[in-house]
């Protein structure tokens, strides 16, 4: 039995509502759905933070260039470029989830 589009609607209503998620999927499994259907409507949702980590790789930079030019550390220029390494990780995982 395949979930259509109607059902997905009504389930996402219930969620919304307030209905538990795992009261939903016992209903939806003694109607006859495979766990596989049920799982597709209940995807989790990632947020896109990759302007973020833009945002406070430029700030780490941009307080870093300060402190090594007053003769403070380099310290805020490593969480730079560790900012700029989850920000291209992100990057990349978000392209090879949309392929």
């Amino acid at each position: 039995m395949e979930l259509t589009e109607e059902k997905i609607k009504d389930v996402r209503k219930q969620l919304r509502s307030g209905v538990p998620q795992g009261e939903i999927k016992n209903e939806l499994m003694a109607e006859g759905f495979t766990e596989a259907d049920i799982e597709k409507v209940f995807t989790p949702h990632r947020p896109d933070m990759r302007s973020w980590y833009l945002i406070f790789t430029i700030v780490f930079f941009l307080i870093g260039a300060y402190t090594l030019i007053t003769g403070g550390s380099f310290l805020f220029l490593v969480f730079s470029a560790a900012m700029f390494s989850v920000y291209y990780l992100e990057k990349e995982r978000i392209k090879k989830s949309s392929s």
